[in-house]
């Protein structure tokens, strides 16, 4: 019986974190997540550009939970708009610099991906 008790406590427990960590982003925190270069030295120009880029992609992102799409479209929606993202920090930044970043941050950036992909935009 302890037993039972015990593993029911362990699942409860875990689908209380679950639903906790998939409650909500806050844009402060998303954008200071994408601001961040780790260690590529940017000029004052290619900072301002990296941080349009990043304000704009944010923006966008609160904007998808107005829309009310399925969860498949809605992921669809965020790749597209990290892919843009991409595309106008390619163009901004140059080819070399946004080489440099991305090398830096791919692994971040996966991840903050996964995160939107699964928590809600709280203003």
């Amino acid at each position: 019986m302890k037993k039972i008790i015990f593993k029911v406590i362990l699942i409860i427990a875990f689908f209380i974190s679950s639903i906790s960590f998939a409650q909500g982003i806050n844009r402060t925190s998303l954008l200071n997540e994408l601001n961040k270069t780790y260690g590529v030295a940017l000029s004052e120009d290619e900072k301002t550009y990296f941080g349009n880029a990043n304000n704009t992609l944010v923006l966008e992102l609160f904007g998808l939970d107005e829309k009310n799409l399925s969860k498949e479209n809605r992921n669809k929606e965020i790749d597209k708009l990290f892919d843009k993202r991409d595309k106008s920090l390619t163009s901004s930044l140059g080819i070399n610099k946004y080489s440099d970043i991305k090398a830096r941050t791919d692994e971040k950036i996966a991840e903050t991906i996964k995160k939107v992909k699964q928590a809600k935009m709280v203003p």
